[in-house]
C-alpha cells in the first residue's frame, strides 16, 4: 500500500468519517428490513439514518416497530458519539496548529513582513519605535530567536496593535529562515543576541546571517547591527543594505555633551518616536521635481514642517564588494593603498543623502525628503 494511503487510513479524521458512513449504511439497511411504512421507500432509510445521526430530527419519518425503535436508539448514540469525535478532531487540528505557532515551530504563510532576527535589551525600544513611526497598515513582524514562550507572549500583550509571529531557532540556518517565509519578507533586521555560545562574538553571527539571507533572497533589504568597527568591511562584503554601529551615536552624544551642550538633547528629542517633533520621510510632490530646494523648503514650511535633507536610493557597488571574500595579499595591498588615499572599503552606501543643500539645488525625480514634523 502506498505511503499516502497508509497515512489516510491511519488518520483519525478519515476513521471517523468512515465510521459515520458505515453507521449510516447499517442504520438504513436495518430500518429497511425491520419497518413496513413509507420509511422503507427508495433512499428514505438512509436519509432517515443521516437525520437521526446528526440529531436534526425533521420528523418526516420515524420507526414504528419495537425492533426499528431499538435500532434508532443505537443509531442516535452512535451518531452523537461520532459527530462529537469529528468536531473534537477538527478543533484539535486548529488548536495544535496554534500551539505550534506560539511555540515557534510552525512554518508561516505571510508576506510583506519584517523579520526581526536576534534578541537583546533593545528589542522593546525597537518595536516601540516601529509602532510609533508606522503610518501605514498594521505591522507584521516575525520574531526569530531562541527565547521562551513567556517572553514572546509578554511582547505580544504589550504591543497588541502589532501582528506578531514567532519562529524559534537559529536565524543563521536556512530551514529556520524558510519557516519565516523569508522569500516574501519586506525587510530583515539583524541585532546581536545576548545569549551566545562560549567564545562566540555577536558580529560573527550577524555577518553569517546576512550572508545566508542575501544568498537565499538577494532582494530583501537587510539592516544589520554590529558592535565593533573592524567588522564593518566584512558586513559590507556580506552585502548588508544598511549597517548600524553601536559606538557611532554613543561617541557623538558624549562628545556633544562636552563641546556643544544642547545638541545632544536636540538629537535625542528628534530620535524619540513619541516626541511631538520628530524626523519623517515624506514623498516630494511631483510638481516640485525639477524646481529648486528653496521652493520645496518654503512649501514644507507653509505646512509647519522644516526640510532638512533630500535623499535617493540607488544600487551602488562598494569597493569592498569588488574584492574577493578571502583575505589575500592583493586585497591587503589594495586596501592599504585606498587607505593611504583617504578612502575606506566599507563606507559606500546605497542611500545618497544631501543635507541642507544650496538654495539653487534642483530636486531630482527619484528623491525623497526628510522633514521635522
Amino acid at each position: 500500500m502506498p505511503q499516502f494511503l497508509r497515512n489516510i487510513v491511519r488518520s483519525p479524521f478519515a476513521q471517523i468519517i468512515t465510521g459515520l458512513f458505515l453507521t449510516m449504511l447499517f442504520g438504513g439497511w436495518a430500518i429497511g428490513k425491520l419497518e413496513f411504512s413509507d420509511i422503507t421507500d427508495g433512499n428514505n432509510p438512509f436519509w432517515w439514518a443521516i437525520v437521526t445521526m446528526t440529531t436534526v430530527g425533521y420528523g418526516d419519518f420515524s420507526p414504528e416497530t419495537p425492533e426499528g425503535r431499538l435500532i434508532a436508539i443505537v443509531i442516535m448514540f452512535a451518531g452523537i458519539s461520532l459527530t462529537a469525535l469529528l468536531t473534537a478532531t477538527v478543533s484539535s487540528i486548529f488548536v495544535a496548529k496554534r500551539i505550534r505557532e506560539d511555540k515557534g515551530l510552525e512554518s508561516l504563510n505571510i508576506s510583506e513582513h519584517i523579520l526581526l532576527c536576534g534578541w537583546n535589551r533593545m528589542v522593546e525600544s525597537l518595536i516601540d519605535s516601529l509602532q510609533s513611526m508606522n503610518d501605514s497598515n498594521k505591522l507584521n513582524i516575525v520574531l526569530i530567536n531562541n527565547e521562551n514562550e513567556d517572553t514572546i507572549s509578554a511582547i505580544r500583550n504589550k504591543y497588541s496593535d502589532i501582528k506578531f509571529r514567532f519562529v524559534k531557532g537559529d536565524f543563521t540556518r536556512e530551514t529556520i529562515l524558510e519557516k519565516a517565509n523569508l522569500s516574501l519578507a519586506k525587510t530583515a533586521i539583524i541585532i546581536p543576541s545576548d545569549n551566545l555560545e562560549a567564545g562566540g562574538h555577536p558580529d560573527e553571527k550577524t555577518i553569517f546571517a546576512t550572508l545566508t539571507i542575501k544568498t537565499m533572497a538577494p532582494s530583501i533589504k537587510v539592516i544589520a547591527y554590529i558592535t565593533q568597527r573592524e567588522n564593518l568591511t566584512h558586513i559590507r562584503r556580506a552585502k548588508a543594505d544598511e549597517v548600524i554601529m553601536s559606538d557611532d551615536i554613543g561617541a557623538y552624544m558624549v562628545a556633544s555633551h562636552v563641546i556643544d551642550p544642547g545638541v545632544p538633547q536636540t538629537v535625542q528629542s528628534l530620535m524619540n518616536a513619541h516626541h511631538q517633533a520628530s524626523l519623517k520621510r515624506v514623498v516630494i510632490p511631483e510638481e516640485y521635481v525639477g524646481k529648486s530646494y528653496n521652493d520645496l523648503f518654503h512649501f514644507y514650511h507653509s505646512k509647519g514642517w522644516v526640510l532638512i535633507s533630500v535623499f535617493s536610493e540607488e544600487e551602488q557597488i562598494g569597493i569592498g564588494e569588488i574584492l574577493s571574500s578571502d583575505s589575500s595579499a592583493l586585497d591587503a595591498f589594495i586596501e592599504r593603498k585606498l587607505k593611504e588615499a583617504g578612502h575606506s572599503l566599507g563606507e559606500e552606501s546605497k542611500t545618497e543623502v544631501v543635507i541642507n543643500p544650496k538654495e539653487n539645488y534642483i530636486i531630482k525625480d527619484n528623491e525623497k525628503a526628510i522633514v521635522i514634523q
